[in-house]
């Protein structure tokens, strides 16, 4: 409720989309999404040829579904994102998790809203994917939590940020191998037992920034499921390889 009230009171004293997310310039407060009329055009957006199991971008076009899910076990049963994980998309997502730019998560939501709507979803529940407290506490911000409740907002359902529970620091996904990180993310996610009730028979949107391999995603989707979550779609930011 009361931050309801005080959005529009601190857009107007402290204005987010007066430079463009991306090269940094003023643009004219009127341009959608905080992008200048430059970096719109050469943003990657995901169109056209994607993974028809988690969404992300093909490379290879004799096949419809990318390496991981062709030798993974989904949990999920789709994945959707807005765009290609690139140098310029990475720069975003830096400023956003690393240079304290929490109001950027308004503004990517907004995309990934758009993204969403062109599919036949209806969730019953939007839910981020956890941090691990102490790792929140010291960034102040979980980033995939401010990406949905921006879309929860938008898309008009109940938005759960502490229903999905991270137990464990694991170790940074980048270096792993396929092997490593599962059993990197064994044991990593739970339900709040108190909760699980709210996800029976339910359909689940589960928001993160970025997808890579999906195992973070999978390994959140497999804890729900196992409380009750009847299916569970995946929506990110970027994703790539």
């Amino acid at each position: 409720m009361l931050e309801n009230l005080f959005r529009p009171l601190m857009e107007l004293i402290f204005p987010s989309n007066i430079y463009c997310m991306c090269c940094e310039r003023p643009i004219d407060s009127k341009m959608p999404y905080s992008l200048c009329g430059h970096c719109v055009r050469i943003v990657q957006w995901v169109d056209g040829n994607s993974c028809s199991k988690c969404g992300k971008p093909l490379y290879n076009y004799g096949s419809d579904t990318c390496k991981d899910c062709s030798l993974s076990n989904r949990e999920f049963k789709r994945g959707f994102t807005t765009v290609r994980y690139s140098r310029l998309e990475r720069d975003i997502i830096h400023q956003f998790k690393y240079r304290d730019r929490s109001y950027y998560g308004e503004k990517l939501a907004e995309l990934m809203y758009e993204r969403i709507l062109s599919e036949d979803i209806d969730a019953d529940l939007i839910l981020p994917v956890p941090m691990y407290k102490l790792k929140e506490r010291r960034r102040g911000y979980n980033q995939a939590g401010l990406l949905a409740r921006a879309l929860a907002r938008n898309l008009d359902k109940p938005y759960y940020p502490d229903l999905l529970i991270r137990n464990l620091d694991t170790r940074p996904m980048s270096s792993l191998g396929a092997e490593e990180r599962k059993k990197n993310l064994e044991g990593a996610f739970s339900v709040d037992g108190d909760k699980a009730h709210i996800i029976k028979d339910k359909t689940i949107l589960l928001v993160d920034d970025i997808f890579t391999t999906g195992s973070t995603v999978n390994a959140c989707s497999e804890a729900l499921r196992k409380f009750g979550a009847a299916s569970v779609y995946v929506l990110t930011f970027a994703a790539g390889s």
